[in-house]
């Protein structure tokens, strides 16, 4: 009789495992446990090497599957203490209870000295020095840091390693621009301020960012992030221009297609809106001149090579850039970040912007945050503190002070107030519970079900904050307040493809319509935490067409490319000029005289482009959209499905991350409470060096 795979896995595992079973290891693989390309790595590894300790199998293994879950190392206490943890995504509770039972067995390497001992003596682990571990060509690198002692994948350490040289060589160089320079520019583009004022966190941002060759702006939504460093270009441009020194060259960046479209969307109407002071002899108008508002995906500015992980900009050939600002840096991995610093000039300036609290990149690491710990709390020693009053004006608050903030800690700034929101309405509040880290685990449920209430209560007629639930069993139909909420928040779009031009009306006519057709799209918008299960993105897709196929706000579903079907790009695609995140929709346009089908994109500029649908060689629809792909979107409306089972996907981030993509109303639907509480209390959790080692 033939065995499940589960059945198979089981009668494996409960077998010795300290001698390496290329058999049990592909096992483990077949049921999912790691990846094929982890079990592949091992299987090689003691095919070159007949001297590797059979007790390291399983933990280099899960070295390697630690970066298809976003860690770019593995914590060896960590790892002794909860060796399963590295394998907590697997669904099957029989594999999963087999697998903790038998790596709780491991004796020989039951300390973290013995197993730091044994990874010593393998000839595919490297440690030492940087300088040492640099001249090796191990698979592996171990490093110890203080208590901290941590294997790596050795291409992520090349990549961390490469970012902490970029930042520390950037932290360690003296600015260009002189105190005096700073603090006049400061008080002639924020206004004169007194120390006994409310903080004005921009200027401070400002003020910092102007004496350091490399920055951090971060934030939440709507606390200025574009207005500061709108303010902080106009800061540096103008003290060149004040002094007859030629503009700086600036770069502005952003991690995706659509991230940087937002981003230079808002550049550029800022900049028109924004009223910069005479700097000297220099007049506003000139000052906007040298402003750039063009904005490039990362992979753009780094330009990169054809069917290769490598980009043209390198050390070898790095890009010419005096200042790079990069938005939405919440999004950057560890190896396109690291891919930033390799491809630049040493004297490059570097300015990130982002929101600290969203979501982690789709791949492995955790930059931004790494890089923010402390943010939140500020720990500005008192040197900086003083500079701050000294140039900037600003009091910084006693509770924000610690003189046993790093260096990093002194190039970085939190924007703390929200304009968009209006600090302390429903959205706000609701984000910051969310947000909130608590080590007591109190519940956060019953907090916010009163924000809830209180919306309601504000604005019963159109309540800024709506909560529904959504059973989700595989045969639970969608419940009719979800039903409606869907008809309704997609209604309103569909009615305006419906309302398409005469052909006789001309191109003109049609590039008006497909405009308005992509702002209404961005009106009403539902995120989903998870791709696949009945309830996740590609079921909710296909639901919500026939749900709006029924109600009539869609004419037809036949065909892959229907009348108003939403289509999200999902790999950059240079050959049409699109990025992994632009958004279109599915219309008409009419062609020597006759209408076809065409998909309508914004072009970046504030016109629009129609691309042939056989064009696109990577899309996928978007009535429902991940939260991982709305980052860098804002919707007037935006709805978020819990799920109604547990997963470590669930984080605060995840639901901060979809709270804070909504302008105006926010509609959260859960299919369990529990679920929810247990989401809204798991944090994030990536393990890197970065601020460990940045000091």
């Amino acid at each position: 009789m033939r065995c499940s795979p589960a059945e198979s896995c089981l009668r494996l595992i409960s077998r010795s495992w300290f001698m390496f079973s290329k058999e049990l290891a592909k096992q483990w693989a077949d049921t999912g446990l790691v990846r094929y390309v982890d079990y592949a790595l091992v299987k090689w590894l003691y095919e070159e090497d007949a001297e590797l300790s059979v007790d390291l199998w399983p933990l280099l293994m899960a070295v390697s599957y630690a970066a298809s879950q976003g860690q770019v190392c593995v914590n060896l206490s960590h790892w002794l203490a909860v060796p399963a943890s590295s394998f907590s995504d697997v669904e099957d509770d029989e594999i999963k209870h087999a697998l903790i039972r038998d790596l709780e067995r491991m004796n020989d390497l039951s300390t973290l000295e013995s197993l730091v001992l044994t990874l010593q003596a393998s000839a595919v682990v490297a440690t030492g020095d940087v300088e040492e571990l640099e001249h090796q060509q191990t698979p592996f690198v171990l490093v110890r840091y203080g208590e901290a002692v941590l294997l790596y994948l050795r291409r992520y350490w090349q990549a961390e390693q490469t970012i902490i040289q970029g930042i520390t060589q950037r932290l360690n160089r003296a600015t260009s621009v002189s105190e005096d320079d700073i603090r006049g520019l400061l008080a002639v583009l924020f206004g004169e301020s007194h120390l006994d004022e409310e903080i004005d966190w921009q200027k401070v941002a400002c003020g910092i960012a102007a004496s350091n060759h490399f920055s951090i702006i971060t934030g939440g939504p709507g606390t200025g992030k574009t207005t500061t460093v709108l303010r902080l270009l106009a800061l540096l441009q103008g003290q060149r221009l004040k002094n007859d020194l030629p503009p700086l060259a600036i770069r502005l960046a952003a991690p995706t297609g659509k991230a940087a479209a937002r981003l230079n969307e808002s550049i550029a109407a800022n900049l028109a809106r924004i009223e910069l002071p005479e700097i000297g002899h220099i007049q506003p108008d000139t000052l906007k001149q040298v402003i750039p508002t063009q904005v490039t995906t990362l992979h753009r500015l780094l330009r990169p090579k054809p069917n290769s992980r490598q980009f043209t900009h390198n050390r070898a050939n790095p890009l010419v850039a005096d200042v790079v600002v990069v938005d939405e840096a919440s999004m950057i991995d560890i190896e396109m970040m690291a891919s930033l610093f390799n491809g630049i000039e040493p004297e490059t300036r570097v300015i990130l912007l982002g929101d600290k609290d969203q979501l982690a990149s789709v791949e492995a690491g955790y930059v931004l945050g790494d890089l923010c710990r402390g943010a939140t709390q500020g720990r500005y020693t008192s040197f900086t503190a003083n500079w701050v009053a000294d140039i900037c004006h600003q009091s910084i608050p006693s509770h924000y002070i610690d003189d046993r903030g790093s260096k990093l800690n002194q190039a970085v700034c939190m924007l703390r107030r929200s304009f968009r929101f209006i600090e302390g309405g429903v959205i706000h509040q609701l984000a910051s519970l969310v947000n909130e880290e608590r080590m007591d685990g109190r519940p956060k449920l019953p907090e916010l079900r009163e924000i809830f209430q209180e919306s309601v209560r504000e604005s019963p007629n159109a309540p800024a904050l709506r909560y529904l639930t959504q059973e989700q069993s595989p045969h639970s139909v969608i419940d009719p307040a979800v039903r409606q909420l869907l008809v309704q928040g997609y209604g309103d779009f569909l009615d305006l493809v419906a309302a398409m031009p005469s052909i006789n009306q001309g191109k003109e006519a049609f590039d008006h319509w497909g405009k308005q057709v992509l702002e209404k799209h961005m009106s009403f918008q539902l995120l989903v935490a998870m791709r696949r299960g009945d309830w996740g993105l590609e079921a909710m897709n296909s639901k919500i067409e026939q749900l709006l196929l029924v109600s009539g706000k869609l004419k037809s579903v036949a065909g892959l490319w229907y009348l108003g079907r939403p289509v999200m790009v999902t790999q950059n695609d240079y050959s049409v000029d699109l990025m992994n995140g632009d958004v279109g929709v599915s219309l008409l346009y009419p062609v020597n005289g006759q209408l076809k089908q065409r998909v309508i994109f914004s072009d970046g500029k504030g016109g629009v482009r129609w691309v042939l649908p056989s064009r696109l060689q990577s899309v996928e629809t978007v009535f429902a959209m991940t939260v991982h792909k709305s980052q860098g979107s804002e919707f007037t409306h935006t709805a978020m499905l819990i799920p109604g089972q547990s997963s470590p996907v669930l984080t605060k981030e995840l639901i901060y991350t979809g709270i804070t993509r909504s302008k105006q109303y926010f509609t959260l639907i859960s299919g369990d409470q529990d679920v929810l509480e247990q989401a809204m209390q798991r944090k994030v959790e990536r393990i890197s060096g970065l601020s460990l080692y940045i000091q």
